[in-house]
């Protein structure tokens, strides 16, 4: 999300007492402008149902001093595949929802419409598929001798096909791997966290995602820090994703539409 960017100008000075002083300036930035912000990456778990929940939500940019993120209500959405076409029902906090059936979702092209305030917003995608998580274990190694908890993730790659993921390690944090060096292998890998307690549970997230998304959430990731808890909501600049205007081409959404299969497991720490 584009935000301004607030600065600090630290006054340090001594008195004659030895104590010293801080002052906070807050630049009166000029704000910037609206973007509607898509958040429609739709998984599709793996198992028997039927019948898949897709949930999409809508905020918009704000600027950096604002004390909440702003959601966007009154839009119509649509998702339309080769056959049917579906209505996205709105929700509370932004979201919108509507069933899908699992038939459709994964072998059809799917198509987003998203009219809010008279701009139309359109994007098209491919069910992606992904692999499972094998193990999910809890590790005794720390990253430069400090207190984080380490998980280990093993999965198995498939062979010939291209792969890339997205991992959703809860707390906000997500990771980007693609199958260049460990195609058609078990490969694993370990992730630390900071903060973690025991008892506390983890639910990881395995997602396949196109080489677009890829690019796209790797830059996302680097930029965010992970410090926002939702790669869609605060990137410190404008990252364009699929998803376009086609009522005016400069005022482009910010977000990405992607249909992935998905694994979850989940640990609890000891």
């Amino acid at each position: 999300m584009n935000r301004t960017i607030q600065f600090f100008f630290l006054l340090f000075g001594a008195s004659l007492l030895s104590m010293s002083c801080q002052d906070v300036i807050e630049v009166d930035l000029p704000p910037t402008e609206k973007r509607l912000v898509i958040d429609a990456l739709i998984p599709v778990p793996d198992n028997d149902s039927s019948n898949i929940v897709a949930r999409i939500r809508l905020t918009e940019t704000t600027d950096y001093y604002a004390d909440s993120v702003p959601t966007a209500t009154g839009a119509v959405i649509e998702l339309r595949g080769e056959t049917s076409t579906f209505r996205l029902d709105e929700e509370a906090n932004g979201y919108y929802s509507t069933v899908v059936p699992r038939e459709i979702i994964m072998n059809e092209m799917m198509s987003l419409t998203v009219i809010h305030k008279d701009e139309t917003y359109r994007s098209t995608t491919l069910y992606v598929p992904s692999v499972s998580i094998d193990s999910l274990k809890q590790g005794d190694k720390s990253l430069f001798g400090g207190d984080e908890t380490e998980i280990i993730i093993a999965y198995k790659d498939v062979a010939p096909r291209e792969d890339f993921y997205l991992f959703n390690l809860d707390r906000g944090q997500f990771l980007t791997s693609e199958d260049t060096f460990y195609q058609g292998q078990a490969f694993s890998f370990s992730y630390f966290y900071e903060n973690i307690e025991p008892r506390d549970t983890l639910d990881i997230q395995l997602l396949g995602i196109t080489k677009p998304f890829y690019d796209y959430m790797s830059i996302v990731i680097n930029q965010s820090g992970q410090n926002s808890g939702n790669p869609f909501a605060a990137p410190p600049s404008d990252i364009r994703g699929n998803i376009i205007n086609e009522t005016d081409e400069g005022h482009y959404p910010l977000g990405y539409f992607s249909i992935s299969q998905a694994y979850y497991e989940n640990i609890i720490i000891e």
